[in-house]
């Protein structure tokens, strides 16, 4: 009897504990620290971050610059979670509206985004406890019958950041799920990039190319390269046929959404580009091919080429059309792409060229022009660790 009576005694004493410790974190989140400007710094740059690029967008029109259809953050709420590695801190609800309740603070924001609400929650909301857990790194969460993007974000690790910031971090990842496109072919990678010298040597061959038309502002120069690219990538795509089409899937779905990224760093400043800074600050597609040649990106070069590859073509063919409005009304077109009547990045832009009289330009013209010896000689040695790739 007196072992029963102990052990309810410690029952007792744990549940007290357990309530004494939520009734507290209802209690300091309801009382402490209830305006921005009293938030800790990291906390503070986070917000500020997706505060800044909802506030790129207006909620009924969006922002022409970056892609209507597919991407209004102003119509998107998100969660963020300071992440300290085995534990997490608070979570912030933003840009959606939440009821009063004792789970929820709303934060006073300044007055540059005072239209948008940021709540912080309570470390016990129910639908939150999941985020608790260290693996838990990004996903859904549905709040207020919403399914809203949460992501953890750490500024001491630079988990989601390349240089010690929450910059790139946030552009990049927190309204990932809103560039997705419903409609368009899907973009699952069934087919392996064939290591060979010729086959590499001509993608490099097409790096070099992408290269000259983001560097240029000239429309006759990228007329002109613009045929260098379609020729070179037709010739590549006789003898991998099945290969092409899926490189123009994963071009269009998440070459797209890879676009809408670099698009918004642009416009708030973040610096983010093509590629994640594994190199330098600036990373070309030529230097790009190189350090894969190199051997520096790791074993399996032909994932990145059928995969990751693809998803920055795509992601640069956007900007092209974009720069230099080739194609009329070309967001459009891709956003009505389906699987019956297939439209990408690429054919809209073979389909352009088309017009063009280049009819001169021959495939060993432009071999000699971007030093293809050059591109072929670090192909080889590629291909001497990457044997049956």
């Amino acid at each position: 009897m007196n072992a029963l009576k102990k052990i309810g005694n410690i029952i007792l004493i744990i549940f007290g504990i357990v309530l004494i410790l939520l009734c507290a974190d209802l209690l300091t989140n309801k009382t402490l620290n209830k305006s921005y400007n009293a938030l800790n710094n990291s906390d503070r740059q986070a917000i500020d971050e997706i505060c800044a690029v909802i506030g790129l967008f207006d909620k009924e029109e969006g922002n022409s610059d970056v892609w209507n259809a597919v991407y209004n953050p102003a119509n998107t709420g998100c969660v963020i979670i300071h992440d300290y590695g085995i534990v997490r801190g608070y979570c912030y609800v933003i840009n959606t509206t939440l009821p009063a309740n004792i789970f929820s603070q709303k934060i006073d924001m300044p007055d540059d985004f005072s239209d948008i609400n940021v709540y912080r929650m309570a470390m016990c909301t129910p639908y939150l406890l999941q985020t608790l857990s260290p693996s838990f790194e990004e996903g859904h969460i549905d709040i207020n019958d919403n399914s809203l993007y949460a992501v953890k974000y750490d500024i001491s690790t630079v988990k989601y950041s390349g240089a010690d910031s929450l910059k790139d971090s946030y552009v990049k990842n927190t309204f990932r799920d809103a560039t997705a496109t419903p409609d368009a072919p899907n973009a699952q990678v069934d087919l392996k990039f064939i290591i060979n010298e010729e086959n590499t040597a001509l993608t490099g061959l097409q790096y070099r190319i992408i290269d000259e038309l983001l560097a240029t502002d000239d429309k006759d120069t990228a007329d002109e390269l613009l045929c260098q690219y379609v020729l070179v990538r037709d010739y590549q795509a006789s003898k991998y046929p099945d290969f092409e089409k899926q490189q123009e899937r994963v071009e269009l779905v998440a070459g797209r959404e890879q676009y809408v990224y670099y698009t918004v760093s642009k416009l708030t400043d973040n610096g983010y580009t093509y590629f994640d800074k594994e190199t330098s600050d600036s990373i070309t597609f030529y230097s790009a091919y190189h350090y894969l040649c190199t051997g520096s990106y790791g074993s399996d070069i032909g994932k990145y080429f059928s995969e990751e590859g693809c998803i920055y073509t795509g992601a640069a063919l956007s900007e092209v059309l974009n720069k230099f409005e080739i194609v009329p009304d070309w967001k459009r077109k891709l956003d009505n792409s389906t699987t019956g009547d297939f439209v990408s990045q690429y054919s809209l832009i073979k389909d352009y060229c088309k017009t063009k009289n280049y009819k001169d330009m021959t495939l060993n013209d432009i071999k000699r022009s971007y030093n293809y010896e050059e591109l072929l000689s670090m192909a080889k040695a590629l291909t001497k660790g990457n044997a049956g790739e």
